[in-house]
């Protein structure tokens, strides 16, 4: 969960240089940020699904909800060849809101992938000595995620109406849910990937409870959430062997790949075998640690 903000950050530093993006993307993200800012964000929404699912996403409790992991670990990049072809094909959902959120989509993936190495080791290292591996990862995605903020803001912006903004994932305002074209286009390219796929009813819950977490922390509440940025973080932002900001950008260039790849498959309609076999080139299918593994061997 607490990554999240380092993806919607992500998914504004590319969006704030289109011009090395293919023209399909370029131009959805200048229209459709809201849209690019929900698919970033998508893998993270679950933990906002419910009370209780909330309370433990802003203590950082608990285990990964069901959709959040097979978003995590089982077909992530078929999902998102699935809405991408779907969206090639005008189904659904607008095509530049389409473009938007598989353009935010694969920014989280890269993005998370080029982070993983990095968190993996300060776990290892920075784990205290009764903190159990998750609540570790939770407390210095969240200290990295302050951080990205500070050096770009000047402030993590927790505690005021700034954050609201960058958590903007509606063109309305509001707490509703989902779009009925959006929805669908999650749920069929879930079946294809996942073979199951969240109603209805419990997407419009995420982004319900989304919109209320963002909420709460842009109020003087969400300034207990910054405890973690405290002198003692940097460490695990920049410092001996860690560069948070250097692998986000590492991320955005892979993310800037993937796309380029897809604005091909999209401009010809062909999603075929032997396109999707270029795009795995760039982008292997697989969970972050299968990943490491694979490039390690």
């Amino acid at each position: 969960m607490p990554a999240f903000l380092t993806y919607l950050t992500a998914v504004e530093r590319l969006a704030a240089h289109v011009n090395s993006l293919p023209q399909e993307f370029s131009r959805a993200l200048g229209e459709d940020l809201e849209y690019a800012r929900f698919g970033a964000a998508l893998v993270e929404l679950p933990w906002f699904g419910g009370l209780t699912a909330g309370v433990h996403a802003w203590r950082g409790q608990g285990v990964a909800p069901a959709f959040s992991r097979l978003m995590r670990e089982r077909a992530p990049v078929a999902f998102g060849v699935k809405a991408a072809e779907l969206v090639s094909n005008g189904a659904l959902v607008g095509t530049e809101a389409g473009l938007a959120f598989v353009a935010g989509y694969f920014t989280q993936l890269c993005v998370g992938r080029a982070l993983e190495p990095v968190v993996q080791a300060l776990v290892a290292t920075h784990a205290g000595a009764r903190e159990a591996p998750p609540a570790a990862r939770h407390r210095i995605e969240w200290a990295q995620s302050l951080a990205l903020m500070q050096e770009l803001h000047g402030s993590p912006l927790v505690g005021t109406s700034a954050i609201r903004t960058k958590m903007q994932i509606r063109k309305a305002s509001g707490v509703k849910g989902v779009g009925r074209g959006l929805y669908e286009l999650m749920r069929v390219s879930s079946q294809e990937a996942f073979g199951e796929a969240p109603s209805k009813l419990e997407v419009d819950g995420w982004v319900r409870g989304f919109f209320l977490f963002a909420m709460a922390l842009g109020s003087p509440l969400g300034r207990l959430t910054a405890g973690a940025n405290e002198p003692s973080s940097r460490e695990l932002y920049r410092g001996p062997g860690v560069d948070v900001f250097a692998a986000l950008d590492l991320g955005l260039d892979a993310t800037r790949e993937v796309l380029s790849v897809l604005g091909s498959m999209i401009r010809r309609n062909n999603f075929g075998a032997r396109s999707r076999f270029k795009l795995l080139e760039v982008c292997p299918e697989g969970s972050p640690e299968q990943v490491m593994r694979a490039r390690a061997a």
